[in-house]
């Protein structure tokens, strides 16, 4: 928002009357009862989607060593885990979401690597296999020239299923099966950070803390820190929540920089 219609709205509410105790204690009420409707539709949410949704599959077509098909297979057993009881109580729920949020990510992180690395390969095959032009001149390379023309969208076309098995490999759909599940846990966990009773949104941090201790550059997770802390109510868990985010920011990058919170 602009300055001056920042300064507007502040003096607006400067000569605005204060508010009756009681309209004080029904909007009070309202927050509460958005904050648990929240609370209940993500937790529906989150059961549909475990009880529905495929989980990450068979890694074995895409990873070939033997450290990479054990962080496929700690992944797939902390979904599995989600997947046959997503939590009886707020309490046992973290327990279960948290190994599985970080056995994602660390998988998450590999198989994007995996990917990019595939992707430069093929490039470079393809471009050892193209077969040496040779030189011309004169009338021959203005024919040459106009033949290069003539073909050039039949070419463009032709490299359209070379893109689409390069999106389709094994590595890269594992790699999207993987990024959604994160995201998932993620969105699941942050139910209990962002709309839980104020007890449960304790120990999300604290479940959020132990989780930035054990990886401290994680984007996914500072997101969810920074939506926590424009929802946050309670004064001092809003500045615990800050002071979270703000431990896992680049040196010199200030949490008011962030496009999410702008």
């Amino acid at each position: 928002m602009p300055f001056a219609l920042a300064v507007t709205a502040c003096r607006h509410e400067q000569r605005a009357p204060a508010p009756s105790a009681s309209a004080s204690a029904a909007g009070n009420d309202f927050t509460a009862q958005s904050r648990e409707r929240h609370f209940q539709e993500e937790l529906a949410r989150a059961q549909a989607r475990w009880r529905d949704e495929p989980g990450l599959g068979d890694c074995a077509p895409a990873l070939k060593e033997a450290t990479d098909l054990e962080l496929c297979q700690a992944a797939a057993k902390a979904v599995s885990a989600i997947e046959a009881e997503p939590g009886t109580t707020p309490e046992h729920a973290l327990t279960l979401l948290a190994p599985g949020a970080l056995a994602l990510a660390r998988l998450s992180q590999r198989v994007r690597y995996l990917s990019l690395a595939e992707l430069a390969e093929r490039h470079l095959q393809g471009d050892a296999g193209a077969s040496p032009v040779p030189a011309v001149t004169g009338a021959a390379a203005r024919a040459g020239a106009a033949v290069s023309q003539a073909r050039r969208p039949r070419t463009a076309s032709s490299r359209e299923p070379r893109a689409v098995e390069l999106r389709e490999g094994a590595v890269s759909q594992l790699m999207d099966r993987t990024i959604h599940l994160e995201r998932d846990v993620l969105r699941n966990l942050g139910a209990y950070l962002e709309y839980g009773p104020l007890p449960t949104r304790r120990a999300a941090l604290e479940t959020v803390k132990r989780l930035r201790s054990q990886r401290p550059q994680w984007p996914l997770l500072e997101h969810l820190l920074r939506e926590a802390v424009v929802l946050e109510s309670d004064g001092d868990l809003k500045r615990d929540l800050r002071a979270c985010s703000a431990a896992g920011l680049p040196t010199g990058t200030r949490p008011g920089q962030s496009a999410e919170t702008r």
